[in-house]
């Protein structure tokens, strides 16, 4: 039998300290963590919506992953989505509330559109949050305020694919369809671009300079309406009139198909070889325009194939979504929008803690971020105070037998605004 004994005076006293020292402490649960907004505005019901609501998909796995793996010390990333329909207006108004949120956005999307990120660029430097998209027109960049770009120059995409044509047009060339129609002359290159800021921001002086200077013809640019119903006219203008070689396309893949139904309705898809815009998916074209799309090209920064993903958790959210690969690259991209977001705001916490980042910090360490690459992209990051765009160099991907293949790495985005390095004197 075991005998009970009631412990009084000092004896209880000891017993019970040595009793609360035995109660384990509570885990790493008990660390305090800031919420840190940003401000996501998306086209979810116009003309962007296709691609955008890919963006938010990408977006909340980025922000759950980040919140739930630690990966930045002390804050829980709140993601505040708001539908702005490609309306400036309604960018500008949501771009006020982010300002009057508690807590106060420290960076907005900008409503991912050159147009609506246009509208809001002076409320960016005024109300001191940066925005940081895709958009990349000189009107964007230039004069340098608060907008950032992760995406390379408008312009400079052009001149790199010029580029990428100079090396390769020969008689010997890898490329099957340039050992068919080469020709000893200069190869010729045109433009067909939407026709708003973003379609008309690659044909420029200084890309026209550029090209002339690198040995390539430039024969025009032409603007389509961004639901286009014939383009029949603009292809007869730049391919059987001004005999185009090479099509830089200005837009994204449902207008890129149509042009290539018309052209292949007219007989002519044989003669030209199209570009695809950086954030396009010329997997989504072939989609669209079938075999129409053999042979076309991309240029970009994000990487298009699931099997080229450097992150499991985001490989897995994506199977488990049931996407289709067509769609693959428009969720790499809005990753590495996310992860240099998630990559500013742990700069500016560890620079200035958690409770106090706020737009003033993490513009501070934008403009220091140097040689940063990001989560499910190519090339690596560089912003300054004057140079607000991230990249300076690209891969290409091709469609042949009906599926993307990376056939070259390393492209280089040339500086051709005003005044860039690259501009020929």
């Amino acid at each position: 039998m075991v005998k009970m004994r009631r412990f009084g005076g000092w004896g209880g006293l000891v017993l019970g300290l040595c009793l609360l020292l035995m109660v384990p402490a509570p885990a790493a649960a008990a660390e305090k963590k800031s919420d840190v907004l940003i401000s996501g505005t998306y086209d979810l019901t116009g003309p962007y919506s296709g691609v955008h609501q890919l963006f938010v998909k990408a977006a909340k796995d980025y922000v759950q992953w980040s919140n739930e793996t630690n990966q930045i010390p002390g804050v829980n990333i709140v993601l505040d989505v708001v539908d702005i329909a490609a309306d400036p207006g309604k960018t500008v108004v949501a771009f006020q509330m982010a300002a009057s949120k508690t807590p106060r956005a420290v960076i907005s999307t900008g409503g991912f559109a050159s147009h609506c990120t246009i509208a809001c660029k002076p409320l960016a430097q005024r109300l001191k949050i940066p925005i940081i998209s895709g958009s990349s027109p000189r009107s964007i960049l230039l004069p340098p305020g608060w907008v950032f770009s992760i995406q390379g120059l408008y312009e400079g995409m052009l001149g790199a694919c010029g580029d990428w044509v100079v090396a390769n047009w020969k008689p010997d060339s890898k490329d099957p369809w340039i050992r068919k129609h080469y020709e000893k002359r200069n190869p010729r290159m045109a433009v067909i671009g939407w026709d708003n800021t973003f379609g008309r921001g690659f044909d420029q002086p200084e890309s026209r300079a550029y090209l002339k200077s690198k040995g390539v013809d430039f024969v025009g640019a032409e603007y389509i309406p961004m639901s286009p119903s014939d383009t029949s006219p603009v292809l007869l203008r730049l391919v059987k009139d001004q005999k185009a070689d090479f099509i830089y396309f200005g837009m994204y893949p449902s207008s890129h198909a149509v042009i290539l139904k018309d052209a292949g309705r007219l007989g002519l898809r044989d003669q030209f070889q199209d570009f695809a815009f950086w954030a396009s998916s010329i997997l989504q074209v072939k989609g669209f325009a079938g075999d129409l799309a053999e042979r076309s090209m991309m240029l970009t920064g994000y990487k298009m194939l699931p099997e080229e993903w450097d992150v499991p958790y985001f490989l897995e959210a994506y199977k488990k979504s049931g996407l289709d690969l067509v769609f693959g690259v428009y969720y790499s991209a809005a990753v590495a929008y996310f992860d240099v977001y998630g990559e500013a705001i742990k700069r500016a916490a560890a620079k200035v803690g958690p409770d106090k980042v706020d737009g003033q910090a993490i513009y501070d360490v934008m403009v220091s971020m140097r040689n940063y690459k990001p989560r499910m992209f190519h090339s690596v990051m560089n912003f300054t105070p004057t140079k607000l765009y991230g990249p300076d160099t690209a891969v290409m991907y091709q469609i042949q037998n009906g599926a993307p293949v990376l056939v070259d790495k390393d492209i280089y985005v040339p500086n051709l605004l005003p005044g860039g390095k690259d501009v020929p004197k």
